[in-house]
């Protein structure tokens, strides 16, 4: 059961957290490391490349390899793991390679308002979207909220996250996803799903333009031209929750040439190919010199209009963008971020 007194949690402070914190041990970092690799590495290295040696593999292999090799691909575009708490519980072990590990932070005014009929709408994504996976959903799919999740905060195991479809289409990737009980694709038939069962769900509204726009240093948030979730939430009443995490823009450096090339691969086939390191002795591993803070520090309560108009969704989007600057300006000092500013594209 949750603690809180309601008539404590009537400001915007930051006083309900939890850390998951970092070990000493050189055991727990390796294994941390090792996890870290194998998730990301096999998600999003070894997968793609699946899926171009599968046809690739009958230039080279002999035809029964060949054959072998593309039904293991088949299989793996299709196979459908069930939700493991344990593989949630080794994946916040992640956070041992973070500096400070990993924290959740609640304003306040959010605390009450955690429960059934939220969409918890993370911002910036990341090059590795370690806010919206280390401080979201798979804290509360781990079934120890006590370890994981304040006492006052009531996330149930009964929750979810939106993913890109195009995700669900690589092998390995497809798997992780389910394992986590992360598995609902961001398409209007998936949201609908989750909005029917009044789920609570995270997303990230950035999607991956917001990769492909993001510059190490900078906060950069793809969001201007982006209402379709906010026309879904007025569908349903839905309430929103901003969080915003403070450092996952500087856990990777990426090449940003390659920002319009990126662009076009999105809006032509759905992923992005960013060029990235964190500790130059291991690309995929985050920078151990940044600390990650995910806010969640305001809450929208939407109206339930059933076909809203060009108009309302404008004015709730607004409404949105507003709230998100606000949380950003609000605690960028407290993280370390006062000189930087908001962009809004």
């Amino acid at each position: 059961a949750c603690v809180f007194p309601v008539a404590a949690m009537a400001g915007k402070e930051l006083r309900v957290h939890n850390t998951i914190a970092p070990s000493d041990s050189v055991f727990d970092y390796v294994l941390a490391a090792a996890v870290h690799v194998a998730i990301w590495g096999g998600g999003m290295v070894v997968g793609p490349l699946l899926l171009l040696a599968a046809p690739l593999s009958f230039l080279v292999l002999p035809l029964r390899h060949a054959l072998r090799l593309s039904a293991l691909v088949g299989l793996l575009m299709t196979l459908r793991l069930p939700e493991s708490p344990l593989v949630n519980r080794l994946f916040l072990r992640t956070a041992s390679l973070l500096k400070s590990g990993s924290t959740i932070w609640f304003a306040d005014d959010v605390v009450p308002h955690i429960g059934e009929g939220v969409m918890v709408c993370f911002h910036p994504h990341g090059i590795i979207p370690l806010g919206f996976t280390l401080n979201g959903a798979i804290r509360a799919k781990t079934r120890q909220p006590k370890k994981y999740l304040p006492l006052e905060v009531c996330m149930h195991s009964r929750v979810s996250g939106v993913q890109a479809p195009v995700l669900f289409r690589i092998p390995i990737l497809r798997q992780i996803l389910h394992l986590l009980g992360c598995s609902m694709p961001a398409t209007k038939a998936g949201m609908f799903t989750l909005f029917s069962q009044k789920m609570p769900f995270g997303i990230i509204i950035g999607g991956s333009e917001e990769v492909a726009i993001q510059i190490s240093g900078r906060e950069r948030l793809f969001l201007k031209h982006r209402a379709g979730f906010m026309k879904y939430a007025l569908q349903f009443g839905y309430k929103i929750i901003v969080a915003y995490n403070f450092g996952e823009s500087d856990l990777y450096k990426n090449v940003v040439s390659l920002r319009h090339i990126n662009m076009w691969l999105v809006r032509n086939f759905g992923f992005v190919l960013p060029v990235f390191y964190g500790k130059w002795w291991c690309p995929l591993l985050p920078r151990g010199d940044v600390e990650l803070n995910t806010v969640y520090g305001a809450v929208l309560e939407l109206p339930r209009i059933e076909d809203p108009t060009e108009a309302q969704v404008a004015e709730w989007h607004a409404k949105y963008v507003s709230a998100v600057t606000e949380v950003f300006d609000r605690h960028k000092k407290r993280f370390g971020y006062e000189s930087r500013t908001l962009e809004i594209l």
